[in-house]
Parts: structure tokens; C-alpha cells; sequence
């Protein structure tokens, strides 16, 4: 893929936020200083206007699919700050690989991912909570730097050293994991963020391209065949110099 080859800092983890990142952190800290300012002091429910309600939901609005995003728990400023801080160490190194167009169109298709997916749940289980927050788009940051870098160390908590790789492929299984147990319900808009960039990442016609996918299926096959091979050893009785067999 050329935005892996691109990736001029595979090692930089969390060292060298980009200008578009600090114009993007800039604009989410202060809209949520404006949206806390209306919320609590001016007493204007903005968030109940700009959050993304279900379908069904009879506050529902087509804009709030654009503006869900940008907005964040006005209750709850420390999710808002983890948010940041995820972001300021994982979107550089994705960005440089990507580009800067390509890394906002990765960001912001993994929101619409979230919602398409979140929209759709809500719809057939009847779910009826509204959704807010950058939260699909990080996480897919996450997922597509481990996949990049995979042997990347990074620290966990400022103090576990890990496989990006391991962080990858941990965020997609707590978030699955979480959602099934019912213990996160907005877990669709999740998941939705990290298959929609997940998609964005590998490219549709690479990820459904028929040939691609017949490769694919002739590469497992022939895996799975030679994992039924096995080895035997000759009659060590015997001085020759023939070697294993397999079967």
C-alpha cells in the first residue's frame, strides 16, 4: 500500500503532533468551552440539538450526522480530555502515512462509519439513546496505527511496554466484547468507526476485489494443507542419508 511506504516516522509515537492536528485539537477544545459555556451557564441545550438521535427518535435531524461529531459529554470533561490525549498520540504518526487530505477524509469517514453502523442498530433493536463524541474516529486511529507499525513498543499507561500490534488487535476486541455483553451500548458506533476505517485503510477495490479475494481463499487453503503435514523421522538405526518424510 503506498501510505504504508509513506510512513516517514514509524518509531515517532506521540512525538510529533502536525499542524493539522493542533488546528483539529484547537477547534474541538474550543467548541466544547462554548458548548460547557451554553450548557451550564447559559442554559441553552445545544447538545440535545446537535447529538445524533436514532431514526425513529422524533428529535432526530439530518444535521446532527455531521455535527455528532464534534461535539462532547458536556457532564463528563474527562472523557473529553482522554479523547485529546488519544488523539495527540496517535494521529501524527497516521497522518504522515496518510497525508493530510487522506487523513481527515480516514477521520471523518470513520465517524460517518459509526453513525451509519450506530443508526442502523438503533433502528432494529429500537435503541433509543442519541450518540456524541470522536470516539469511532480514535478508536480507528488506534486500530490502523497498530496495523501499520506493528512491532512498534509503545507504553501502555506511560508504563506497559507493548506491541502496537497487540494494542490493534486488544481495542477491537474489548469493543467487540463490550457491545456483546451489553456493557457498552454504544458499541455499534464503535465498531462501525473501526470497519469503516479499517475499509478506508485498505482500500474497497483492494478489500472486494474477486481476484483478490480467490487469492485469498487459494493462500488459506494451501495453509491449511500444510498444516496437516506431518514429519517422521527415519530408522535411526540406519546410516543413510536420507531425510525427513512428509506426509
Amino acid at each position: 500500500m503506498t501510505h504504508i511506504n509513506r510512513m516517514r516516522t514509524p518509531q515517532g509515537f506521540g512525538s510529533n503532533l502536525t499542524k493539522l492536528g493542533k488546528k483539529l485539537l484547537i477547534v474541538y477544545f474550543v467548541i466544547y468551552i462554548l458548548e460547557l459555556i451554553l450548557e451550564h451557564w447559559v442554559r441553552i441545550p445545544v447538545t440535545e440539538y446537535l447529538q445524533l438521535y436514532p431514526l425513529t427518535h422524533y428529535n432526530f435531524h439530518i444535521w446532527q450526522i455531521i455535527t455528532h461529531p464534534f461535539i462532547q459529554n458536556p457532564v463528563m470533561p474527562i472523557t473529553f480530555i482522554f479523547s485529546c490525549i488519544g488523539f495527540y498520540f496517535f494521529s501524527a504518526p497516521v497522518e504522515y502515512a496518510f497525508g493530510s487530505k487522506r487523513f481527515l477524509v480516514l477521520f471523518y469517514f470513520s465517524a460517518l462509519g459509526g453513525a451509519v453502523c450506530g443508526l442502523a442498530f438503533s433502528t432494529v433493536t429500537g435503541l433509543d439513546e442519541p450518540y456524541l463524541g470522536m470516539l469511532p474516529s480514535l478508536l480507528s486511529l488506534i486500530v490502523i496505527f497498530g496495523l501499520m507499525n506493528p512491532e512498534a513498543t509503545i507504553l501502555l499507561m506511560f508504563i506497559i511496554p507493548l506491541k502496537a500490534k497487540y494494542l490493534s488487535y486488544g481495542t477491537i476486541l474489548i469493543t467487540l466484547l463490550t457491545f456483546l455483553a451489553k456493557a457498552n451500548p454504544h458499541g455499534a458506533y464503535h465498531l462501525g468507526g473501526i470497519l469503516f476505517g479499517y475499509i478506508y485503510f485498505k482500500g474497497p477495490g483492494t478489500l472486494f476485489d474477486p481476484k483478490l479475494i480467490y487469492l485469498r481463499y487459494q493462500k488459506w487453503n494451501l495453509m491449511r494443507k500444510r498444516s496437516h503435514l506431518r514429519v517422521i523421522d527415519g530408522d535411526k538405526k540406519k546410516d543413510n542419508d536420507d531425510g525427513p518424510t512428509y506426509h
